[in-house]
């Protein structure tokens, strides 16, 4: 995924409603959801999503982030998805892994498995194959792709790695735990 002479770190923005892509193109940024949609359809083997709110309707249940999000899981990407255990059941995790050749998987925080009212984590990321990472504001909701100013970073190369020594580290320790759900296989 890495682009042979391009930038190691672009910016991302979300800005509100229809003054965004217009934002995007006179900052010479990407835009939140097209970066995040990208970096889904171009992954290869793994991705994972992290944020604190997702939100039926949006994100990861509607629209071009969860039509990118089934094709990766159809071409054999296994993806994890970090957040509550409120915003992972806004998820129709059923329809997604249905004819999918990739694993979708859940974690949450260790504070939000001990208590639901506590978030664990207030990180807003998303990992391609250790060599593309999205840092950044926004969560997954309509706000935060399309309504509020949001800030994030795009990089490559060695900062993209340490963000997935970081989250592997983060599951070796427990401080996100793999959890079960229904439709898990």
């Amino acid at each position: 995924m890495q682009r042979a002479g391009g930038p190691q770190a672009e910016l991302v923005i979300t800005g509100p409603g229809e003054v965004g892509p217009a934002l995007a193109y006179r900052t010479r940024c990407r835009t939140t959801l097209g970066a995040l949609t990208q970096m889904l359809v171009e992954a290869e083997s793994r991705v994972v999503i992290a944020a604190p709110y997702l939100q039926v309707g949006h994100g990861l249940s509607a629209g071009p982030m969860e039509g990118a999000l089934r094709a990766s899981l159809d071409r054999g990407v296994n993806v994890d998805v970090v957040s509550t255990g409120r915003s992972l059941a806004t998820i129709n995790a059923a329809a997604l892994r249905e004819g999918a050749h990739g694993v979708l998987r859940f974690f949450r925080p260790l504070a939000n498995l001990q208590d639901e009212e506590r978030l664990g984590s207030h990180a807003k990321f998303c990992l391609a194959d250790g060599a593309v990472a999205y840092v950044g504001s926004a969560n997954l909701t309509g706000p935060g792709l399309s309504e509020h100013v949001e800030l994030g970073l795009l990089v490559r190369g060695d900062i993209a790695r340490q963000i997935w020594d970081f989250w592997e580290y983060c599951v070796t320790i427990g401080l996100f735990v793999r959890v079960r759900d229904d439709a898990d296989r």
